[in-house]
């Protein structure tokens, strides 16, 4: 027959391990809720593009009081992704020079073109205009009542942007 101190020994030991168990299902849930934030992350975070298929940084696009990345959530949603069609991108690349940073998007849904100026050269956002954390400097280019792409009114039309965007000639 066991002695009440071996009980109580017992009694305790079962105590603990119930104990390390609920920690062990805690640390467990836990970690798959940081999996799954981790992998959120990954899902919304935009990477921007050049023509040339280079990552450009997003805080040199996006206004950011925090200097921290500030894309909104709705980007890829409204500019789609950058232009991959070479003719477009040549067309592009004759109005601007690559190292301007100045990217080539394009809707998703819509044949609509969207160049997204780096915010060194943004003349509509930052701190005096009292810019938001996540807004950008974009110019839309529709070819929508067109239904497609002329090349030759898509250099007009990038003229037309180029002659409104600020860029230094250094």
């Amino acid at each position: 027959m066991a002695t009440d101190k071996e009980l109580l020994g017992e009694e305790l030991a079962k105590q603990l391990a119930e104990q390390k168990r609920l920690e062990d299902i805690e640390i467990k849930a836990k970690a798959e809720q940081i999996k799954k934030e981790d992998e959120k992350k990954k899902k919304n975070k935009i990477v921007l593009k050049n023509t040339a298929g280079d990552e450009m940084d997003n805080l040199d696009y996006f206004y950011s009081t925090t200097g921290k990345d500030t894309a909104p959530a709705f980007f890829t949603g409204v500019c789609g992704k950058p232009v991959d069609r070479e003719e477009l991108i040549t067309v592009f690349n004759k109005i601007f020079k690559l190292k301007d940073g100045i990217l080539f998007y394009k809707a998703g849904d819509k044949e609509v073109y969207i160049i997204i100026v780096p915010l060194k050269h943004a003349s509509t956002v930052g701190a005096s205009h009292n810019s938001v954390d996540g807004e950008f400097q974009k110019h839309a280019i529709s070819f929508i009542t067109e239904g497609s792409v002329n090349l030759d009114t898509l250099r007009n039309k990038l003229t037309r942007v180029a002659s409104t965007i600020k860029i230094s000639t250094e």
